[in-house]
């Protein structure tokens, strides 16, 4: 006899058994989800093998799926919209499913009818109440959810609110006329003239306030506002918003903090060069050469100083831009007030212990008088000795080290020149009988560093080719053309070489912003760079120095596309991403 395996089946709620035939298997059957198997009144919780002897005793009872609902409410962390949460699971009426005949089959049910739970609107309002939702409610899109006859289960927006709207910062605006003007670096005529107006300002917008689903106001971001102030020669309306000149002139803009000042600087035009006809030359305004700064011949500039030919073995000191149309050799260049980071870190320390000496004065000077002690016997100078010698010893090196270093700021030695006598023997600070020349020498810094240092106004250096040469500048120094060789330069910003072929060889070249060139390096000597952002050079012709606050690279010749950022740590590390150089060429127009 052959062996074949018995079979199963449910057609119409019925089941059908077929014995094995020989060896063959018995059939098996299992309870699938809302179905339950009886044998002879005996539950089965597990599959369980049939033959027809217990075909009549086999009961199948199908578990009634009673309909559920659940509505919730989900805010947005920003609490501008709510939406509401429906699950349903509806009522339905059960029929067995039908099988293929099979040795093993599972019992299972369908749905033959399903009956869904309504949902009320009155439930769904007392559930916004609950949650104390009462702004933005969305009862038209409510209605036309509640007169759908479906499944309703899902998440829909029910009440939003509104944004608060940023408004608009202040702003100031050159004029047309200003704006044409300038496009000419070099042009021999005034840039403004007498009675023209130089920018104005475009007033702050507020923003608008926005309000959440709870009805809680929401304030916007605060707008900017900026001030603007009259400097040299310029004269506001009544209202404040223009700036007109009462003079011709080079128009300057410098943004600080919350204000832009602008000035009209008078323009002085030397037709040829700076030399031994013309001496020496100190103007406060803007200077136009239209020559040359030749050898020995120093140029002092209370602007901007433009030369269309070339600066060699000279000394120049500006407090605005410098242009060279041509080359800078063998020269020193002091632009705006440049001061190293670390005088600049000494600056604001000595401003800190100095502000502590004034507290601790006074709290002794607070508590002789608690205890009625005759403040007439109190030395001002010994007191002061008293103090900086035991709490705030640094201060004496730290004054007398900057006095050490800083060469090129006449107004800080000024400053410095007063004050440092008193801390080069400590006996001195006896001699001190009004405490208020240290409070006095403290408020010079604090205003040198707001005007001279926190100044957000664009300076720069615009040149052709730099060599042999020492450049201090408080902004950036761009090359257009060739490059830059055997030449130190330290940048307050960025340090930039233009021209696809441009190249940074020997010296060193330290910028708190970026360096960008295409080649750096020279076979004869290290080159040396400290960056204090971002560092891009293509190719590297000799052997590279690159320096952070915490870090340093060896950079061999020869090694290709060199580009490091610094990150939060003070460290350099290299990414892939090109550095847009644009972002660092912006003129002071974007105030």
């Amino acid at each position: 006899m052959e062996n074949k395996d018995g079979i199963v089946y449910l057609e119409n709620g019925n089941l059908t058994i077929i014995n094995p035939e020989g060896l063959g298997r018995y059939p098996r059957i299992k309870a699938g989800e809302n179905v339950d198997i009886y044998i002879a009144g005996e539950k089965e919780s597990k599959e369980v093998v049939v033959s027809q002897d217990v075909e009549d005793l086999i009961e199948f009872k199908i578990n009634k799926v009673k309909r559920r609902k659940k509505l919730d409410i989900e805010l947005t962390e920003n609490k501008l919209k709510a939406y509401l949460i429906i699950e349903i699971i509806p009522e339905q009426r059960l029929v067995l499913k039908n099988t293929e005949a099979a040795n093993q089959i599972k019992v299972e049910t369908k749905s033959k009818e399903e009956i869904f739970p309504e949902v009320r609107k009155e439930e769904i309002i007392e559930l916004l109440n609950f949650y104390n939702i009462s702004y933005g409610i969305r009862h038209d899109y409510l209605n036309q959810i509640l007169t759908q006859e479906r499944n309703l289960s899902g998440k829909y927006l029910i009440a939003e609110g509104r944004k608060a709207e940023a408004g608009q910062n202040a702003e100031i605006i050159k004029s047309e006329e200003y704006k044409k003007k300038e496009e000419n670096l070099f042009n021999v005529i005034d840039s403004i003239d007498k009675g023209e107006m130089i920018c104005y300002k475009k007033k702050a917008v507020e923003g608008k306030i926005g309000i959440n689903v709870f009805s809680e106001r929401i304030p916007p971001p605060p707008v900017k506002d900026l001030e603007l102030k009259a400097g040299k020669n310029v004269q506001l309306t009544k209202d404040g918003l223009k700036a007109v000149a009462l003079e011709g002139g080079q128009p300057k803009l410098i943004r600080r903090r919350s204000t832009v000042e602008v000035h009209i600087y008078k323009q002085y035009i030397i037709k040829g060069d700076v030399d031994k006809y013309t001496g020496h030359i100190k103007y406060y305004g803007d200077l136009l050469v239209k020559g040359d700064v030749k050898d020995y011949f120093n140029v002092d500039v209370g602007n901007d100083l433009k030369v269309q030919g070339n600066i060699a073995n000279a000394e120049v000191k500006t407090r605005g831009n410098l242009h060279v149309n041509n080359n800078i050799i063998a020269s020193k260049l002091f632009i705006g007030n440049y001061l190293d980071r670390e005088i600049v870190t000494a600056l604001n320390k000595i401003i800190g212990s100095l502000e502590n000496l004034k507290k601790g004065v006074e709290e002794i000077l607070g508590e002789a008088n608690k205890r009625k002690m005759d403040l007439n016997n109190f030395r001002t100078g010994r007191v002061l000795r008293l103090l900086i010698e035991n709490k705030f010893p640094v201060l004496k090196k730290l004054i007398l080290d900057v006095n050490d270093k800083i060469n090129n700021s006449d107004q800080l030695k000024k400053y410095f020149k007063e004050i440092t006598p008193y801390f080069n023997n400590m006996a001195n600070i006896e001699r001190i009988t009004d405490e208020r020349i240290l409070y006095k020498f403290k408020n010079n810094l604090v205003e040198f560093i707001d005007l001279n240092l926190n100044q957000n106004g664009v300076l720069n250096i615009y040149a052709g080719y730099i060599q042999n040469s020492e450049i201090n500048i408080g902004g950036s120094v761009i090359i257009n053309r060739l490059g830059c060789y055997n030449s130190t330069i330290r940048a307050k910003k960025s340090i930039i070489v233009k021209s696809k072929s441009g190249f940074l060889k020997g010296g060193s070249y330290q910028a708190e912003e970026i360096v960008f060139a295409q080649e750096a390096g020279s076979k004869l000597s290290k080159t040396y760079f400290r960056v204090g952002e971002k560092i891009f050079i293509k190719k590297a012709l000799g052997t590279l120095i690159i320096k952070s606050d915490k870090d340093s690279k060896i950079i061999e010749a020869g090694t290709k596309n060199i580009n490091f950022k610094v990150n939060d740590f003070g460290q350099l590390v290299a990414v892939s991403n090109l550095p847009n150089i644009n972002q660092y060429l912006l003129r002071d127009e974007e105030l």
